[in-house]
């Protein structure tokens, strides 16, 4: 008994020895651990991990970039500038585990590299061959406020033909062949060369159809810009505000008055836009604000002098003023008002004159803004409950 008792407390001894054996890790002599990476059947798994993830989305990003239609991302930055930095990105990846831990073998770097390349040419050649009979197709129309131009973006084979269209209800103003540089191509067209009118009325009821179209071997490809092609202003009017004092005494109280604050709003007005004014507020219908570039000129007539307002805007916005393609806008600037000694002469109508020139369409000249004042008649008396507030003539 004694003899099988021992051969166990051997065997326990011998087992507990090759777990600790199994448990020792390496200290260096400073005390250190130094631990070595997984390895499974003598493959570092950190480096494995590093590369398949590596492969995986090098093999993304040529799909998107290569395979996948042209899309714009942000600005000017599309699916196609994701090319380079992707092939470098997706190369530092692959190597990531030397680089983790600073191991710096230039021959391996070097040669990754290199087959990164070579597999990034593979790939380019048989999408360009796979796409050689593909259609030149329209990526983007913008309006470009700067130049007042539209800017077009284009994608297709590299090297392929193509002609370009601007269509005006259906007849081709413009005409412009070019050829695609790599898989991208761009033109601007000024609209000097094909302009015929605002797209839209106040509504968004279509007046004109204005259309890109696209010709290659490949077949053709169009797209309409109505949206951007509101540029004329056909209507503005003025409202006011009556600026004014209440005197009192014994007798009662009477306005004083100052002046008139003075605001116009401007845009597409066809066909309903309507001015009124009634009880010293606006009550007609507005037109519809635009972004366009214009520069106008307000005369205040009916008085003893003329008072006149001149106000540039480019896409809608007047420096110094405000935004005209959204709403009405001050004509003075940090709340001012046109002082009564400026403009007014006696009781009556008085004409807000406005003369638009746009640097895309006719000049527009309206008298619709005219308002009667009763000031002299409202300071006659001391009793302001019968007195008349400003009203359309």
């Amino acid at each position: 008994m004694s003899g099988l008792l021992d051969k166990a407390n051997k065997a326990a001894e011998d087992k507990e020895e090759a777990v600790v054996a199994d448990a020792v890790v390496e200290v260096s002599a400073e005390g250190e651990v130094i631990s070595e990476p997984p390895f499974d059947n003598g493959l570092n798994m950190d480096a494995l991990k590093f590369q398949i993830g590596a492969v995986v989305g090098f093999i993304v990003t040529m799909v998107l970039v290569f395979f996948i239609d042209t899309i714009v991302l942000f600005g000017d930055f599309t699916l196609d500038d994701l090319f380079v930095p992707g092939v470098i990105l997706w190369w530092l990846v692959f190597n990531g585990e030397d680089l983790k831990a600073q191991q710096f073998d230039l021959q391996k770097l070097g040669v990754t590299g290199v087959a990164f390349l070579v597999v990034t040419g593979l790939v380019a050649g048989v999408a360009i061959f796979s796409g050689s009979n593909t259609v030149v197709t329209i990526s983007e129309i913008a309006y470009d406020g700067d130049d007042d131009e539209i800017d077009l973006s284009f994608y297709g084979p590299k090297g392929a033909e193509y002609t370009i269209e601007v269509l005006v209800d259906g007849k081709v103003e413009y005409s412009h062949d070019a050829t695609i540089n790599i898989d991208k191509g761009s033109h601007s067209v000024s609209l000097d060369d094909f302009w015929k009118g605002n797209a839209e009325n106040m509504n968004g009821k279509g007046l004109i159809d204005y259309e890109i179209r696209v010709t290659s071997d490949g077949g053709e490809d169009s797209m309409t810009f109505d949206d951007i092609m509101n540029r004329e202003v056909d209507t503005a009017f003025i409202k006011v505000t009556e600026e004014y004092d209440i005197v009192n005494n014994d007798q009662g109280n009477k306005k004083d008055y100052k002046g008139i604050y003075v605001e116009m709003i401007v845009g597409i007005g066809t066909p309903s836009a309507e001015f009124d004014f009634k009880d010293g507020v606006f009550t007609g219908t507005t037109p519809q604000p635009i972004e366009s570039d214009w520069d106008a000129t307000i005369r205040v007539l009916g008085g003893d002098n003329i008072h006149v307002y001149e106000i540039s805007a480019d896409e809608g916005i007047a420096n110094g003023y405000g935004d005209f393609n959204f709403n009405w806008v001050s004509l003075h600037t940090g709340g001012g008002y046109l002082d009564k000694d400026d403009f007014y002469g006696s009781d009556g109508c008085y004409t807000f004159e406005i003369t638009i020139e746009n640097e895309h369409g006719s000049t527009l000249v309206s008298t619709d803004s005219q308002i009667r004042f009763h000031w002299d008649d409202n300071s006659a008396d001391w009793d302001t409950s019968n007195d008349k507030a400003a009203e359309a003539c």
